[in-house]
């Protein structure tokens, strides 16, 4: 069965939620918490799978994230019709309600962050429930020295908490480009280890000043991370539950909106006759 296929929903794409290749949806929990709110923040649209996607739950602090959060996750899930949450590897806080670092941090990929990471998550999932928790992969910054690679690392918090994974493609075309983390061998090592997926695509640019490629979600994809996409839509096939584009500055037309859910779903189609 193909992937549910969509974008992550912002005002500016609302108008297009009739494009027939849209059938998935990702919705951000800042904004669908909003305690103004008399409605769902979907508000009724027809997509027939919801994901929730917050980025607060720090799993790679030393404690777990605080009940009230969770609980306020799970309200918004359900009055959505959400089936999942997903949030990333790495950490914003030392402690719940402690201060923020202000970005989602991966940790050092030592022995310790891998129990810590894993213990957060049981945690996490116990209290979720029949909601299932996919965790995505960053983009980085920096990278700490550790004991394991990242696709390691992350294999082995995928294999030991049975979580999913949410991939983020261009992520992992990111680090190839930033830090010469091959992005096609992080594919082939953690795909295989998860149990269930979701994917994010997106665009960015390369900062003229630094040479970095910043994620940015402000450009179209690049032809290299549809390459990717493809990828690993034939490395995980059977369980790829949904894919999601990002997009969050620089809106495009409607002709640019629609362009890209639909070459995702020729892409997936593609992949599933093959």
């Amino acid at each position: 069965m193909l992937p549910a296929i969509g974008y992550s929903l912002r005002e500016e794409n609302r108008p297009w939620v009739d494009e027939a290749a849209w059938d998935g949806v990702e919705i951000d929990f800042q904004r669908a918490n909003n305690p103004l709110r008399l409605t769902p923040y979907l508000e009724g649209s027809p997509f027939r799978y919801v994901s929730l996607h917050t980025l607060d739950l720090s799993v790679a602090s030393p404690e777990p994230p605080a009940r009230s959060y969770l609980d306020a996750l799970l309200t918004v899930a359900r009055e959505n019709d959400a089936v999942a949450i997903t949030d990333h590897l790495g950490f914003t806080h030392g402690k719940p309600g402690g201060v923020s670092i202000g970005h989602v941090t991966a940790p050092p990929y030592t022995s310790a962050a891998l129990d810590a990471v894993c213990r957060n998550i049981d945690h996490i999932q116990r209290h979720f429930g029949d909601v299932a928790f996919y965790l995505e992969n960053l983009a980085h910054f920096f990278v700490w020295r550790g004991e394991r690679s990242e696709a390691d690392f992350f294999g082995q918090v995928l294999e030991r908490t049975g979580c999913g994974l949410l991939l983020d493609v261009t992520n992992a075309y990111a680090n190839d480009l930033n830090f010469g983390h091959d992005a096609r061998a992080f594919l082939d090592s953690v795909i295989p280890r998860a149990g269930r997926m979701q994917m994010h695509l997106a665009g960015g640019f390369t900062d003229a000043r630094t040479g970095r490629y910043v994620d940015s979600h402000s450009q179209p994809i690049p032809e290299a991370v549809w390459e990717l996409y493809r990828h690993a839509l034939t490395l995980g096939r059977g369980k790829v539950d949904a894919v999601f584009i990002e997009r969050d500055w620089n809106a495009p037309d409607e002709d640019g909106w629609r362009h890209e859910v639909r070459q995702a779903r020729r892409i997936a189609l593609e992949v599933e006759v093959q």
